[in-house]
């Protein structure tokens, strides 16, 4: 989607609906305001979204009437009714915590913004503008990459041995957000915009994100980082070869092999070794296996044994039901969506959400190839509600009155 088109497409959009990816493209900044939260969380921005982004959909969905729900809605829609009930429960543990009130607005999230993204897209026009916005949100990020790279690090943080860059976001994930989902727009731009777009300046934007992105990998020194990046990359090469561009695929892997004969043994061992030397020591039996992927797989035994404990009616809807001090379970303490989800929700919970994203593959073969590769690269909510779109709809450019 070109500016032109993106600012026609953003103007068209309801002041309703247009807030949306007007917050995407200022996430950036904001995150960066995030230190603002240590002086007053009445002045911090993360903040004041978190409790404005609710209201908002809201707003919405009441203006707005759903789409027909498939299957697939409505096996989130019970998945949502049980992060509802773990919500108030969280409130009922401590009612007047700031901590508690934070806490449910993370776990409400996903409800009010997937119902809300059923809302705003409604075609592939406006998927292509919430995933052209987040593009242009990304050039303040590659600002701040490029300042702390060849003018002075804003903000440092030792692990492993390494330092690792951040700016002024809470920490790496942040940059390593970035660096995939760009990689993953502009990757499936390739794939679906050959015949609209011309190759050549598909292909000059793909370059540059690549070679900005890259920089940022070798600098923050994230090990799911690299191993997403790597295996999109090898996804987006599967995908292309029975395209008429397929000759840019076997460019590109010809030059990574090129550079990688040259720097590959520098880099690894600069750069990768220090973050998987834990993992290789498991595997070669000196250490236990609960030392593997950073401590975590330790972590993920001893938060189910605890889960595991509690009693039935809390394993099948959620710690929160047990009213004790269960952040560390809900939050990014797990350190895996899926835990994360059976702990909020218990057993029934994840059982309803697995079924909604076997659901969302099982429409994986009425896709279109670029389609299909935006599914498997980028698992959001805003897709799935692409996905669930009719098929008419889904494959139109539609201009909205």
């Amino acid at each position: 989607m070109s500016f032109k088109e993106w600012r026609k497409w953003l103007g068209e959009l309801p002041p309703v609906l247009r807030w949306f990816p007007l917050l995407v493209l200022l996430r950036p900044v904001i995150d960066n305001l995030y230190f603002l939260k240590e002086v007053s969380p009445l002045i911090s921005p993360p903040y004041i979204v978190g409790v404005l982004t609710p209201v908002l959909c809201i707003t919405a969905l009441i203006q707005y009437r759903l789409p027909r729900f498939t299957l697939a809605d409505k096996s989130f829609a019970r998945w949502s009714a049980l992060l509802l009930i773990s919500a108030l429960f969280t409130v009922f543990y401590d009612p007047l915590s700031l901590l508690s009130l934070e806490f449910v607005l993370k776990l409400a999230m996903p409800v009010y913004l997937f119902f809300f993204l059923r809302i705003l897209i409604r075609s592939r026009r406006d998927l292509h503008g919430v995933l052209t916005t987040f593009l242009y949100s990304a050039v303040f990020v590659a600002a701040i990459l490029l300042y702390e790279l060849l003018i002075n690090p804003i903000s440092i943080e030792d692990s492993r041995s390494l330092q690792r860059i951040q700016g002024s976001f809470g920490d790496v994930v942040s940059y390593g957000m970035y660096i995939i989902f760009t990689t993953v727009i502009t990757t499936y731009y390739l794939l679906s915009r050959q015949h609209v777009v011309p190759v050549r300046k598909l292909t000059q934007l793909l370059v540059i994100v690549a070679v900005i992105n890259v920089l940022g990998l070798f600098n923050i020194h994230h090990t799911a980082t690299y191993t997403i990046f790597i295996l999109i990359f090898g996804l987006f090469l599967l995908f292309n070869m029975n395209t008429r561009n397929r000759s840019a695929g076997f460019a590109v892997v010809l030059v990574a092999g090129f550079l990688f004969s040259f720097f590959g043994s520098e880099i690894i061992a600069e750069k990768i070794t220090p973050l998987v030397e834990t993992d290789l020591a498991v595997y070669q039996g000196e250490k236990d296996s609960d030392q593997l992927l950073h401590g975590r797989m330790g972590r993920w035994r001893l938060m189910l044994a605890n889960f595991m404990e509690e009693p039935v009616h809390v394993q099948f809807l959620g710690y929160p039901l047990s009213l004790s001090y269960v952040y560390s379970y809900i939050g990014i303490g797990s350190h895996n969506d899926f835990l994360r989800i059976l702990f909020a929700t218990g057993a029934i919970g994840l059982f309803f959400y697995l079924r909604f994203l076997y659901l969302i593959a099982l429409r994986m073969s009425r896709l279109g190839k670029a389609q299909r590769f935006l599914l498997a690269a980028y698992f959001a909510l805003s897709i799935f509600a692409f996905i669930l779109l009719p098929e008419n709809q889904r494959d139109a450019w539609i201009d909205r009155p």
